[in-house]
């Protein structure tokens, strides 16, 4: 009997439903399927997350999110046909999972700021001044022990800020690259917030002054674990038809934060009724967790296309914009840094003015804490700080429409306005050196409500002013991340200013020598901005 003729290739190929297991079958599947997939955006590059690592950074105001400033954004859905109720990480949340996100960043705005703020205006200014056997609660004034605190403050304020700068580019790319089931966020939120506990109840116990600094090393990649990644999740989960709405309540959090802390702060050393190390302790914990709670289920990464970490372009963002049309940039950038200098050499010594220069004489006869009149003083400049600053989102918009409708030319005009910004700045800084030099309390709230108020409008100015000078607007999430180094390079002039002014001029003025300097170096900032001789739309 003949057989079949069987035709090659076809009638004797297998029947792969039966010949191949489902490990085969699974494998087949994967190579024949299209990989979507994209490498992470790198967060540095995006004018979202920038404009949110400004406000973290304290950079930018509430007043200031709250004013409508175009940051060219070419990956907005706005331009293009895509749907802007949806999110970059591809999730469309409903109204209340909106909600949730606007709750979520602001509580965590709330609750990182607070504890860095308690920790940055008392806690480790008094630790200090414990180390050097200067007991805050009974030592009366002397201008010499005293003086000698601000080179050691100085010095760990500095080191934190250059070891911040380094940092932040570390933990961003890092955290843009990270592949878990729990979201490429949620890991460095929760992590960051143990991480940061640990090392604040660590310097709590520090006995040295090389372990404090030590300590202070630790804390910053830390507390960048907690506000990076924070301000990245704005960019990739709030959707851009809310964007403007989310940033708004993360940059009132941050104000309410700055408050809180010197609440807390001024109470604890005030009332000795709990230890401000551990308060902030448990506040770097609860940071970490409740925004992931609050908001919706991240999305997993293990999906996420695995791609090198380029540290080039990481670190490129401390590379500021170059050729002739950045000229104008880097001067505003250099007006923004002086004035955060000014803002530094008030905040830094703020313990320090407040605790011996004003209440440092004491009666020698009352056995009441010299800490309770000065934490309560803290208390109340914390609260002045956040009235000034909510009198200016409130009028902010206002502000900007009556510069708007000026006659002349409207950069010419903003301008302007920033020397007057600046004047009010400086007429606060003038109250607070009379107050300290010749006693009272009341004028000296003066310089926390005009400081807050004029440095809040000043943001508003300079937002418009820094966008319409971004050299090239394709680039601006890296010029806008460049700028935001302002904060730290600020905080370390202001740090190396004061401690310069407090020896030059100890014993006599002591601590009242940071207000002139202040004074110079808002006159510098405001005086910037007018060397400008064109900006686009002039």
């Amino acid at each position: 009997m003949l057989k079949s003729y069987v035709r090659p290739g076809i009638d004797d190929r297998p029947d792969y439903d039966k010949a191949l297991s489902k490990e085969d079958k699974a494998s087949v599947a994967r190579l024949a399927r299209e990989d979507r997939r994209l490498p992470p955006e790198a967060s540095a590059k995006q004018p979202g997350a920038q404009t949110a690592r400004l406000t973290a950074a304290g950079g930018a105001s509430a007043a200031a999110a709250g004013v409508e400033a175009a940051v060219p954004d070419y990956s907005s859905s706005f331009l293009d046909m895509r749907d802007p109720m949806t999110a970059a990480d591809g999730t469309k949340p409903s109204r209340a999972g909106v909600l949730r996100l606007k709750w979520a960043f602001a509580l965590a705005a709330v609750l990182i700021t607070a504890p860095w703020t308690m920790l940055n205006l008392i806690a480790i200014p008094n630790h200090i001044a414990l180390l050097y056997g200067l007991n805050t609660e009974t030592v009366l004034a002397d201008g010499a022990k005293e003086a000698a605190l601000a080179t050691p403050l100085a010095v760990i304020i500095a080191l934190g800020a250059v070891l911040s700068i380094i940092v932040t580019p570390v933990i961003s790319t890092l955290s843009d690259h990270t592949r878990v089931i729990v979201g490429r966020r949620t890991p460095w939120l929760i992590g960051g917030g143990v991480f940061a506990a640990l090392v604040t109840l660590i310097l709590s116990a520090t006995d040295t002054l090389t372990g404090l600094i030590a300590g202070w090393l630790f804390i910053q990649p830390a507390y960048a674990m907690l506000t990076v990644p924070l301000s990245a999740a704005i960019a990739e989960r709030v959707p851009d038809k809310f964007r403007v709405g989310v940033e708004r309540w993360h940059a009132v959090g941050v104000l309410v934060g700055q408050a809180a802390g010197g609440v807390i702060g001024g109470m604890s050393i005030a009332f000795g009724a709990t230890d401000i190390f551990m308060c902030a302790a448990v506040l770097f914990v609860v940071s970490g967790i409740i925004p992931v709670l609050v908001w919706p289920h991240e999305r997993s990464s293990v999906d996420q296309r695995w791609a090198h970490c380029n540290w080039e372009e990481a670190f490129s963002v401390l590379r500021g914009p170059r050729g002739d049309n950045a000229a104008v940039f880097h001067r505003l950038f250099c007006s923004q840094l002086f004035m955060m200098a000014a803002m530094s050499l008030t905040s830094v010594f703020l313990w320090y003015v407040v605790r011996f220069s004003l209440y440092g004489g004491g009666d020698p006869g009352d056995s009441t804490p010299l800490t309770l009149p000065a934490g309560t003083l803290v208390m109340m400049f914390a609260i002045t700080i956040f009235g000034g600053a909510l009198l200016a989102t409130g009028l902010s918009g206002i502000i900007v429409d009556r510069i708007d409708d000026m006659p002349g030319l409207r950069n010419r005009n903003f301008r302007i306005a920033i020397v007057i910004a600046g004047g009010l700045y400086v007429v606060g800084l003038v109250a607070g050196m009379v107050t300290v030099m010749m006693g009272g309390e009341k004028l000296f709230l003066a310089l926390a409500f005009l400081g807050g108020f004029s440095l809040s409008i000043y943001d508003v100015l300079m937002r418009s002013l820094v966008v319409e000078s971004l050299p090239d607007s394709r680039n601006a999430g890296h010029d806008l991340g460049f700028y935001a180094l302002a904060k730290p390079l600020g905080l370390i002039l202001g740090a190396a200013l004061g401690a310069a002014a407090v020896n030059a001029f100890a014993p006599s003025f002591g601590y009242v020598a940071v207000f002139p300097a202040a004074i110079i170096c808002v006159c510098v900032a405001v005086a910037l901005p007018l060397t400008v001789s064109r900006i686009d739309g002039d």
